[in-house]
């Protein structure tokens, strides 16, 4: 429902494959949830809202996790005595914070 009241009328359009392809690729790089709100703002002329992602950035958070996951995993080992497990989850928390750290910096630019 909009602020105007119920929609009553109904616009039907057919797309080839790949037509189809571009808008659903269009479509996933805005903000919209539902594909004929995003259709409805083309139809209207409206401006579109879209997102723009730094694919390295994303590539570098997810080796960032990966890289946390093993360090935990090293951590839980037994090979480690207490004190050498105490030390080393104290430099993986200051290496996790570095990471961060350079992930908020290069989000920020």
């Amino acid at each position: 429902m909009t602020s105007e009241g119920l929609f009553v009328k109904r616009v039907i359009s057919y797309l080839n494959e790949k037509e189809y392809e571009e808008f659903i690729q269009a479509y996933n790089r805005t903000l919209y949830r539902s594909k004929s709100e995003y259709a409805r703002k083309i139809l209207l002329g409206k401006p579109v809202t879209t997102i723009f992602r730094n694919r390295s950035l994303d590539d570098f958070i997810e080796s960032a996790v990966h890289i946390r996951k093993e360090l935990k995993n090293i951590v839980a080992m037994e090979v480690l005595t207490p004190a050498e497990r105490a030390d080393f989850h104290i430099k993986v928390n200051q290496v996790m914070d570095r990471l961060i750290n350079i992930i908020e910096q290069c989000s920020q630019k």
